[in-house]
Protein backbone atom coordinates (compact mmCIF):
# COMPACT_ATOMS: atom_id res chain seq x y z
CA UNK A 1 0.00 0.00 0.00
CA UNK A 2 1.08 3.55 -0.69
CA UNK A 3 1.79 5.57 2.48
CA UNK A 4 0.63 9.20 2.61
CA UNK A 5 2.64 11.82 4.43
CA UNK A 6 0.67 14.63 6.22
CA UNK A 7 2.16 18.10 6.63
CA UNK A 8 2.19 18.95 10.37
CA UNK A 9 1.78 22.67 9.58
CA UNK A 10 -1.33 22.14 7.44
CA UNK A 11 -4.51 23.79 8.87
CA UNK A 12 -2.66 26.17 11.22
CA UNK A 13 -2.75 29.96 10.93
CA UNK A 14 0.37 32.00 11.18
CA UNK A 15 0.47 34.22 14.28
CA UNK A 16 2.62 37.13 15.35
CA UNK A 17 3.25 38.85 18.61
CA UNK A 18 1.41 42.06 19.49
CA UNK A 19 3.79 45.01 19.33
CA UNK A 20 2.34 46.42 22.56
CA UNK A 21 1.74 43.50 24.92
CA UNK A 22 3.47 40.55 23.14
CA UNK A 23 0.40 38.29 23.03
CA UNK A 24 0.20 35.94 20.00
CA UNK A 25 -2.36 37.21 17.54
CA UNK A 26 -3.48 37.01 13.95
CA UNK A 27 -1.54 39.67 12.04
CA UNK A 28 -3.40 42.81 10.95
CA UNK A 29 -2.50 46.24 9.65
CA UNK A 30 -1.92 47.80 13.10
CA UNK A 31 -0.10 44.74 14.50
CA UNK A 32 -2.02 45.16 17.78
CA UNK A 33 -4.40 42.81 19.53
CA UNK A 34 -8.04 43.58 20.24
CA UNK A 35 -7.41 44.60 23.86
CA UNK A 36 -4.66 47.03 22.88
CA UNK A 37 -6.82 48.51 20.11
CA UNK A 38 -9.68 48.98 22.59
CA UNK A 39 -7.45 50.73 25.10
CA UNK A 40 -5.54 52.89 22.62
CA UNK A 41 -8.12 53.63 19.92
CA UNK A 42 -11.47 55.35 20.75
CA UNK A 43 -14.27 55.44 18.18
CA UNK A 44 -16.58 57.59 20.35
CA UNK A 45 -14.40 60.69 20.43
CA UNK A 46 -16.57 62.56 17.89
CA UNK A 47 -19.85 61.70 19.63
CA UNK A 48 -21.04 64.29 22.20
CA UNK A 49 -21.99 63.04 25.65
CA UNK A 50 -24.46 65.89 26.37
CA UNK A 51 -27.12 67.07 23.93
CA UNK A 52 -29.85 69.71 24.23
CA UNK A 53 -33.42 68.52 23.53
CA UNK A 54 -36.00 71.36 23.02
CA UNK A 55 -39.51 70.87 24.41
CA UNK A 56 -42.50 73.22 24.45
CA UNK A 57 -43.68 73.94 27.99
CA UNK A 58 -47.34 74.46 27.04
CA UNK A 59 -48.12 71.59 24.68
CA UNK A 60 -45.30 69.22 25.85
CA UNK A 61 -44.14 68.54 22.28
CA UNK A 62 -40.55 67.92 21.20
CA UNK A 63 -38.85 69.66 18.29
CA UNK A 64 -38.06 66.95 15.78
CA UNK A 65 -38.69 69.11 13.55
CA UNK A 66 -41.64 69.43 13.12
CA UNK A 67 -42.99 69.54 16.65
CA UNK A 68 -44.23 66.14 17.74
CA UNK A 69 -45.91 64.78 20.86
CA UNK A 70 -44.13 61.73 22.34
CA UNK A 71 -44.75 59.57 25.37
CA UNK A 72 -41.90 59.03 27.88
CA UNK A 73 -39.46 56.29 26.80
CA UNK A 74 -41.40 55.69 23.60
CA UNK A 75 -40.05 54.62 20.24
CA UNK A 76 -40.75 58.01 18.67
CA UNK A 77 -38.89 59.83 21.47
CA UNK A 78 -35.91 57.50 21.03
CA UNK A 79 -35.86 58.30 17.31
CA UNK A 80 -35.83 62.05 18.05
CA UNK A 81 -32.96 61.61 20.53
CA UNK A 82 -30.85 59.57 18.10
CA UNK A 83 -31.29 62.20 15.37
CA UNK A 84 -29.89 64.82 17.73
CA UNK A 85 -26.62 62.85 18.20
CA UNK A 86 -23.88 64.00 15.86
CA UNK A 87 -21.09 61.71 14.67
CA UNK A 88 -23.23 58.72 13.74
CA UNK A 89 -23.02 57.82 10.08
CA UNK A 90 -21.49 55.37 7.65
CA UNK A 91 -18.12 55.07 9.43
CA UNK A 92 -19.52 54.88 12.96
CA UNK A 93 -22.55 52.59 12.79
CA UNK A 94 -25.23 52.45 15.47
CA UNK A 95 -25.85 48.93 16.70
CA UNK A 96 -28.13 49.28 19.72
CA UNK A 97 -29.85 52.01 21.75
CA UNK A 98 -31.94 51.94 24.93
CA UNK A 99 -33.21 54.30 27.62
CA UNK A 100 -31.73 54.46 31.11
CA UNK A 101 -34.26 55.31 33.83
CA UNK A 102 -34.12 58.85 35.18
CA UNK A 103 -36.37 60.74 37.58
CA UNK A 104 -39.30 62.34 35.76
CA UNK A 105 -38.75 65.89 37.10
CA UNK A 106 -35.00 65.90 36.58
CA UNK A 107 -35.38 67.21 33.01
CA UNK A 108 -32.76 64.65 31.92
CA UNK A 109 -33.03 61.76 29.47
CA UNK A 110 -30.22 59.20 29.28
CA UNK A 111 -29.74 56.91 26.29
CA UNK A 112 -27.23 54.05 26.16
CA UNK A 113 -25.89 53.49 22.64
CA UNK A 114 -23.60 50.85 21.14
CA UNK A 115 -21.53 51.75 18.05
CA UNK A 116 -19.13 49.91 15.74
CA UNK A 117 -16.28 51.09 13.52
CA UNK A 118 -13.76 49.34 11.33
CA UNK A 119 -10.31 50.48 12.50
CA UNK A 120 -8.23 48.15 10.29
CA UNK A 121 -8.67 45.52 7.64
CA UNK A 122 -11.06 42.91 9.10
CA UNK A 123 -10.79 44.61 12.50
CA UNK A 124 -14.10 45.97 13.82
CA UNK A 125 -14.16 47.76 17.15
CA UNK A 126 -17.37 48.05 19.22
CA UNK A 127 -17.89 50.41 22.16
CA UNK A 128 -20.75 51.52 24.42
CA UNK A 129 -21.44 54.97 25.86
CA UNK A 130 -24.21 56.95 27.58
CA UNK A 131 -25.55 60.16 26.05
CA UNK A 132 -27.35 62.56 28.36
CA UNK A 133 -30.10 64.80 26.90
CA UNK A 134 -31.02 67.98 28.74
CA UNK A 135 -34.65 69.00 28.14
CA UNK A 136 -34.87 72.79 27.69
CA UNK A 137 -37.97 74.92 27.26
CA UNK A 138 -38.61 76.33 23.80
CA UNK A 139 -42.01 77.69 22.77
CA UNK A 140 -43.37 76.22 19.56
CA UNK A 141 -44.85 78.33 16.76
CA UNK A 142 -48.42 77.29 17.52
CA UNK A 143 -48.13 78.32 21.17
CA UNK A 144 -46.45 81.58 20.18
CA UNK A 145 -49.39 82.34 17.93
CA UNK A 146 -51.90 81.50 20.65
CA UNK A 147 -50.62 84.35 22.85
CA UNK A 148 -51.21 86.96 20.14
CA UNK A 149 -54.44 88.57 18.93
CA UNK A 150 -54.12 86.68 15.63
CA UNK A 151 -54.23 83.22 17.17
CA UNK A 152 -57.07 82.02 14.96
CA UNK A 153 -57.58 82.09 11.22
CA UNK A 154 -61.22 80.99 10.95
CA UNK A 155 -64.25 81.18 13.21
CA UNK A 156 -67.58 79.32 13.13
CA UNK A 157 -70.42 81.29 14.69
CA UNK A 158 -73.32 79.05 15.74
CA UNK A 159 -76.51 80.89 16.69
CA UNK A 160 -80.09 79.99 17.58
CA UNK A 161 -82.44 82.92 18.10
CA UNK A 162 -84.94 81.43 20.52
CA UNK A 163 -85.61 81.80 24.24
CA UNK A 164 -84.62 78.25 25.18
CA UNK A 165 -81.99 76.78 22.85
CA UNK A 166 -82.87 73.08 23.17
CA UNK A 167 -81.63 72.29 19.67
CA UNK A 168 -78.34 73.97 20.52
CA UNK A 169 -78.02 71.87 23.69
CA UNK A 170 -78.65 68.74 21.62
CA UNK A 171 -75.93 69.85 19.19
CA UNK A 172 -73.44 70.30 22.04
CA UNK A 173 -73.96 66.69 23.09
CA UNK A 174 -73.35 65.48 19.54
CA UNK A 175 -70.13 67.53 19.31
CA UNK A 176 -68.80 65.99 22.53
CA UNK A 177 -69.90 62.47 21.55
CA UNK A 178 -68.24 62.55 18.10
CA UNK A 179 -65.17 64.52 19.27
CA UNK A 180 -65.78 67.18 16.64
CA UNK A 181 -64.09 69.85 18.77
CA UNK A 182 -60.55 68.39 18.62
CA UNK A 183 -59.30 71.19 16.33
CA UNK A 184 -60.94 74.03 18.27
CA UNK A 185 -58.44 76.58 19.62
CA UNK A 186 -60.80 78.54 21.84
CA UNK A 187 -64.48 79.11 22.60
CA UNK A 188 -66.30 82.38 23.14
CA UNK A 189 -69.82 82.52 24.55
CA UNK A 190 -72.24 85.07 23.16
CA UNK A 191 -75.84 85.96 23.92
CA UNK A 192 -77.32 83.67 21.27
CA UNK A 193 -74.69 80.93 20.85
CA UNK A 194 -70.98 80.14 20.70
CA UNK A 195 -67.97 81.10 18.58
CA UNK A 196 -65.57 78.27 17.66
CA UNK A 197 -62.08 79.47 16.66
CA UNK A 198 -59.81 77.37 14.42
CA UNK A 199 -56.24 77.67 13.18
CA UNK A 200 -57.07 76.71 9.59
CA UNK A 201 -59.99 77.35 7.30
CA UNK A 202 -60.32 73.67 6.39
CA UNK A 203 -60.83 72.74 10.06
CA UNK A 204 -63.59 75.32 10.38
CA UNK A 205 -65.32 74.13 7.20
CA UNK A 206 -65.20 70.51 8.38
CA UNK A 207 -66.77 71.52 11.70
CA UNK A 208 -69.46 73.49 9.87
CA UNK A 209 -70.25 70.47 7.67
CA UNK A 210 -70.65 68.36 10.81
CA UNK A 211 -73.13 70.85 12.30
CA UNK A 212 -75.13 70.96 9.05
CA UNK A 213 -75.32 67.16 9.00
CA UNK A 214 -76.75 67.06 12.54
CA UNK A 215 -79.32 69.88 12.75
CA UNK A 216 -81.16 72.09 10.23
CA UNK A 217 -79.20 75.31 9.72
CA UNK A 218 -78.27 77.91 7.12
CA UNK A 219 -74.68 78.83 6.29
CA UNK A 220 -73.16 82.18 5.32
CA UNK A 221 -69.46 82.67 4.51
CA UNK A 222 -67.48 85.89 4.78
CA UNK A 223 -63.86 86.98 5.07
CA UNK A 224 -61.96 89.94 6.49
CA UNK A 225 -58.66 91.26 5.13
CA UNK A 226 -55.96 91.39 7.81
CA UNK A 227 -52.84 92.32 5.80
CA UNK A 228 -51.45 92.09 2.29
CA UNK A 229 -48.19 92.44 0.40
CA UNK A 230 -48.65 94.25 -2.89
CA UNK A 231 -45.24 93.21 -4.19
CA UNK A 232 -45.69 89.48 -3.74
CA UNK A 233 -49.48 89.61 -4.19
CA UNK A 234 -49.96 87.82 -0.86
CA UNK A 235 -53.15 88.43 1.16
CA UNK A 236 -54.02 87.32 4.70
CA UNK A 237 -57.69 86.85 5.48
CA UNK A 238 -59.73 85.82 8.48
CA UNK A 239 -62.70 83.68 7.53
CA UNK A 240 -66.09 83.60 9.24
CA UNK A 241 -68.75 80.90 8.83
CA UNK A 242 -72.14 81.87 10.27
CA UNK A 243 -74.57 79.04 11.07
CA UNK A 244 -78.13 79.98 12.00
CA UNK A 245 -80.01 77.04 13.55
CA UNK A 246 -83.71 76.63 12.98
CA UNK A 247 -86.01 78.25 15.51
CA UNK A 248 -88.09 75.11 15.94
CA UNK A 249 -87.28 73.00 19.00
CA UNK A 250 -88.64 69.75 20.34
CA UNK A 251 -92.14 69.94 21.89
CA UNK A 252 -93.05 73.15 20.04
CA UNK A 253 -96.46 73.57 18.38
CA UNK A 254 -96.27 74.85 14.81
CA UNK A 255 -98.81 76.35 12.47
CA UNK A 256 -98.80 74.82 8.99
CA UNK A 257 -99.95 77.30 6.30
CA UNK A 258 -102.21 76.14 3.50
CA UNK A 259 -99.44 75.88 0.91
CA UNK A 260 -97.31 73.77 3.20
CA UNK A 261 -100.26 71.61 4.15
CA UNK A 262 -100.79 70.63 0.50
CA UNK A 263 -97.10 69.82 0.06
CA UNK A 264 -97.23 67.58 3.14
CA UNK A 265 -100.13 65.54 1.71
CA UNK A 266 -102.85 67.34 3.59
CA UNK A 267 -101.26 67.83 6.99
CA UNK A 268 -103.25 69.32 9.86
CA UNK A 269 -102.98 73.09 10.37
CA UNK A 270 -101.46 72.61 13.85
CA UNK A 271 -98.65 70.08 14.35
CA UNK A 272 -96.36 69.08 17.21
CA UNK A 273 -92.57 68.94 16.73
CA UNK A 274 -91.51 65.45 17.77
CA UNK A 275 -87.81 65.47 16.85
CA UNK A 276 -85.16 67.78 15.39
CA UNK A 277 -82.16 66.10 13.71
CA UNK A 278 -81.01 66.45 10.10
CA UNK A 279 -84.69 67.12 9.38
CA UNK A 280 -87.69 68.44 11.30
CA UNK A 281 -90.15 65.70 12.24
CA UNK A 282 -93.73 66.74 12.90
CA UNK A 283 -96.53 64.59 14.28
CA UNK A 284 -100.28 65.00 14.24
CA UNK A 285 -101.58 63.96 17.70
CA UNK A 286 -105.06 63.35 16.25
CA UNK A 287 -104.10 60.81 13.57
CA UNK A 288 -100.61 59.67 14.62
CA UNK A 289 -99.21 60.63 11.21
CA UNK A 290 -95.58 61.81 10.98
CA UNK A 291 -94.11 64.23 8.46
CA UNK A 292 -90.40 64.83 7.82
CA UNK A 293 -89.35 68.22 6.45
CA UNK A 294 -85.78 68.22 5.04
CA UNK A 295 -83.45 71.11 5.76
CA UNK A 296 -83.60 72.55 2.24
CA UNK A 297 -87.41 72.53 2.17
CA UNK A 298 -87.66 73.90 5.69
CA UNK A 299 -85.67 77.05 4.89
CA UNK A 300 -87.10 77.36 1.38
CA UNK A 301 -90.62 77.63 2.81
CA UNK A 302 -90.21 78.73 6.44
CA UNK A 303 -93.01 77.93 8.85
CA UNK A 304 -92.51 80.99 11.02
CA UNK A 305 -92.21 81.23 14.78
CA UNK A 306 -93.76 78.46 16.91
CA UNK A 307 -97.29 79.03 18.18
CA UNK A 308 -96.60 77.49 21.62
CA UNK A 309 -93.32 76.88 23.39
CA UNK A 310 -92.31 75.41 26.73
CA UNK A 311 -93.25 78.51 28.81
CA UNK A 312 -96.88 77.82 27.76
CA UNK A 313 -96.92 74.28 29.16
CA UNK A 314 -99.64 73.43 31.66
CA UNK A 315 -99.65 70.49 34.06
CA UNK A 316 -102.53 67.99 33.79
CA UNK A 317 -103.47 64.84 35.71
CA UNK A 318 -104.49 61.70 33.80
CA UNK A 319 -107.82 60.28 34.96
CA UNK A 320 -108.64 57.62 32.36
CA UNK A 321 -107.27 56.18 29.10
CA UNK A 322 -109.18 54.49 26.27
CA UNK A 323 -107.24 53.29 23.24
CA UNK A 324 -108.61 53.87 19.75
CA UNK A 325 -107.55 52.59 16.33
CA UNK A 326 -105.36 54.93 14.32
CA UNK A 327 -106.92 55.87 10.96
CA UNK A 328 -105.00 54.52 7.99
CA UNK A 329 -104.61 57.08 5.23
CA UNK A 330 -102.86 56.01 2.04
CA UNK A 331 -100.19 53.34 1.76
CA UNK A 332 -98.42 52.61 5.07
CA UNK A 333 -94.75 53.60 5.22
CA UNK A 334 -92.30 50.78 4.64
CA UNK A 335 -89.35 52.47 6.30
CA UNK A 336 -88.84 52.49 10.05
CA UNK A 337 -89.97 55.58 11.97
CA UNK A 338 -87.96 56.22 15.12
CA UNK A 339 -90.14 56.20 18.23
CA UNK A 340 -93.25 55.00 16.38
CA UNK A 341 -93.70 51.93 18.58
CA UNK A 342 -93.76 54.06 21.71
CA UNK A 343 -96.76 55.98 20.42
CA UNK A 344 -100.34 54.86 20.85
CA UNK A 345 -103.48 56.73 19.87
CA UNK A 346 -105.89 57.04 22.77
CA UNK A 347 -108.62 59.20 24.23
CA UNK A 348 -107.23 60.48 27.51
CA UNK A 349 -109.37 62.08 30.19
CA UNK A 350 -107.38 64.78 31.96
CA UNK A 351 -107.93 67.62 34.41
CA UNK A 352 -105.75 70.59 35.23
CA UNK A 353 -103.62 70.12 38.33
CA UNK A 354 -104.56 73.60 39.53
CA UNK A 355 -108.30 72.76 39.33
CA UNK A 356 -108.17 69.95 41.90
CA UNK A 357 -110.32 70.96 44.83
CA UNK A 358 -111.66 73.99 42.95
CA UNK A 359 -113.93 72.59 40.23
CA UNK A 360 -114.71 69.40 38.34
CA UNK A 361 -113.66 70.52 34.86
CA UNK A 362 -112.52 67.56 32.81
CA UNK A 363 -111.36 67.22 29.23
CA UNK A 364 -111.15 64.23 26.90
CA UNK A 365 -108.12 64.69 24.65
CA UNK A 366 -107.00 62.46 21.79
CA UNK A 367 -103.24 62.10 22.04
CA UNK A 368 -100.32 60.01 20.82
CA UNK A 369 -99.09 59.25 24.36
CA UNK A 370 -101.43 56.32 25.01
CA UNK A 371 -98.64 53.76 25.48
CA UNK A 372 -96.73 55.97 27.92
CA UNK A 373 -99.38 57.40 30.24
CA UNK A 374 -101.27 55.61 33.01
CA UNK A 375 -104.13 56.84 35.21
CA UNK A 376 -102.71 58.98 37.97
CA UNK A 377 -99.71 60.20 36.00
CA UNK A 378 -98.98 63.84 35.43
CA UNK A 379 -98.54 65.11 31.90
CA UNK A 380 -97.54 68.45 30.40
CA UNK A 381 -99.53 69.95 27.55
CA UNK A 382 -100.61 73.13 25.83
CA UNK A 383 -103.99 74.61 26.71
CA UNK A 384 -104.89 76.43 23.49
CA UNK A 385 -107.81 78.15 25.23
CA UNK A 386 -105.45 80.29 27.35
CA UNK A 387 -102.64 80.97 24.82
CA UNK A 388 -102.44 84.35 23.08
CA UNK A 389 -102.10 83.76 19.32
CA UNK A 390 -101.48 86.27 16.54
CA UNK A 391 -104.36 87.25 14.27
CA UNK A 392 -103.18 85.56 11.06
CA UNK A 393 -102.81 82.21 12.82
CA UNK A 394 -105.66 82.40 15.30
CA UNK A 395 -108.35 81.40 12.81
CA UNK A 396 -106.72 78.10 11.89
CA UNK A 397 -105.78 77.26 15.46
CA UNK A 398 -109.25 77.98 16.85
CA UNK A 399 -110.74 75.66 14.23
CA UNK A 400 -108.98 72.71 15.83
CA UNK A 401 -111.25 70.08 17.34
CA UNK A 402 -109.28 69.80 20.58
CA UNK A 403 -108.43 72.53 23.01
CA UNK A 404 -105.48 70.74 24.63
CA UNK A 405 -102.41 69.14 23.06
CA UNK A 406 -100.51 66.77 25.35
CA UNK A 407 -96.76 66.85 24.88
CA UNK A 408 -94.87 64.63 27.33
CA UNK A 409 -95.11 62.79 30.61
CA UNK A 410 -93.77 64.49 33.69
CA UNK A 411 -91.52 62.41 35.93
CA UNK A 412 -90.68 62.98 39.57
CA UNK A 413 -87.25 64.42 40.18
CA UNK A 414 -85.02 62.30 42.35
CA UNK A 415 -83.26 64.13 45.08
CA UNK A 416 -79.48 63.80 45.02
CA UNK A 417 -77.84 61.84 47.78
CA UNK A 418 -76.05 63.92 50.36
Amino acid sequence: HDATMEDPTAGTVATVLCCSCGVPMVPNQTMRCAQCLKSEVSIIEGIPRQVVLPQCRNCKRYNRPPWQHCEPESRSLLGICLKKIRGLGKEVRLVDAAFIWTEEHSRRIKVKITVQKEVANSSVLQQTMVVEFQVVNQQCEDCQKSFTPHSWNAVVQVRQKVAHRRTFCYLEQLILKNDAHDKVLSLKETREGLDFHFAQRSHAQRFADFVLSCVPATQKNSRHLVSHDSKSNHYNYKYTIFLDLCQVCVDDVLHIPRGHSQLLSGAAPVMLCHKVSNCVRLIDPQTLRCYDIPTAEFFKRPLGAPVCTRPHLTEFVVLNIEFVDAPEAGTPAKHRLAGRKKMGLADIEVARALDFGVNDDRLIVRSHLGNILRPGNRVLGYDLRTVNITGDVEGNVRDQIVDVILVKKQYKRRRGKA
